[in-house]
């Protein structure tokens, strides 16, 4: 059986179906992932009301630095890191803090200005103490920022000593492979890990500790190869478990079974 360790579920419009095909597939756990108060409240409700014998699904809560920026602006970080308190501790179906992190562009319209850096930042650091307080895995996103990323979670670490957590869909090399790992978080590959202009990712994911590496779809982004083109979904997570078999030299039942305990320990699922 597989873990589909980071997906988001409300943005399926079929998400019946959908569920049907990962069961048919293998999927026994999905988590799935929100990146605002609003998703954060819709996760909870699609793992309370999707929850399966057959197929348990978890959610997490979190503030990504751009889908939930607008809240923050409107209601202000104190307030909104309260309200994500209470969401984080609504439902025993609530495994994770996060989606959160630093998301930087340095070229065309979206470059990202120093002032939404600081306000990634902050809006990131608090999301690590929360963490911490709630005694959850935090879920990193990060896209162009390992250096302050790794800052960041280095200077808590040394506060917090339960902090813990996953670089989800992870882009680094080798190098920050191994800082992750080494702050205790774990590993997680998407179908990104199955591209052919992949091969850092590809050799981090050689050089991952076994008991540090998870699988995701990241659905209904980052279809892997060879399906890109097409929407991703839960059951694709299969792929990447063959893909990372084939990769570390290992059985598909290997990969399955210690990517499922991974996640089991990570996120604590039931």
């Amino acid at each position: 059986m597989l873990v589909d360790s980071h997906a988001h579920l409300e943005l399926f419009e079929d998400l019946e179906e959908v569920l049907a095909r990962a069961k048919e597939a293998g999927v026994s756990k999905i988590v799935t992932i929100g990146t605002s108060l609003e998703t954060s409240k819709r996760a909870i409700q699609i793992a309370e009301n999707f929850t399966t014998t057959e197929l348990e699904i978890y959610a997490t809560c979190g503030i990504h630095p751009n889908d939930g920026a607008e809240e923050v602006n409107n209601l202000g970080l104190i307030d909104v890191m309260k309200k994500l308190k209470e969401i984080s501790k609504s439902s025993k179906k609530v495994v994770g803090i996060g989606e959160c992190g630093l998301d930087y562009f340095f070229e065309g319209s979206r470059k990202t200005s120093d002032s939404e850096k600081e306000f990634q930042r902050k809006l990131f650091g608090e999301q690590i103490k929360l963490a911490a307080n709630v005694g959850l895995p935090l879920v990193v996103h990060c896209r162009n920022a390992w250096e302050e990323i790794f800052e960041l979670l280095t200077i808590n670490h040394k506060k917090l000593t339960n902090l813990r957590g996953v670089f989800h869909s992870f882009t680094g090399g080798v190098n920050d492979a191994k800082k992750a790992v080494d702050l205790g978080f774990h590993v997680s590959f998407s179908g990104i890990v199955t591209f052919k202009n992949a091969p850092d990712i590809q050799e981090a994911a050689l050089k991952t500790p076994l008991d540090r590496i998870l699988i995701e779809t990241d659905s209904p982004f980052l279809t892997p190869e060879p399906l890109r083109g097409s929407q991703n979904e839960p059951k694709n997570v299969r792929i990447m478990g063959q893909f990372l078999a084939k990769h570390l030299n290992l059985s598909i039942g290997k990969i399955e079974a210690l990517t499922t305990t991974n996640a089991n320990s990570l996120f604590k699922l039931g």
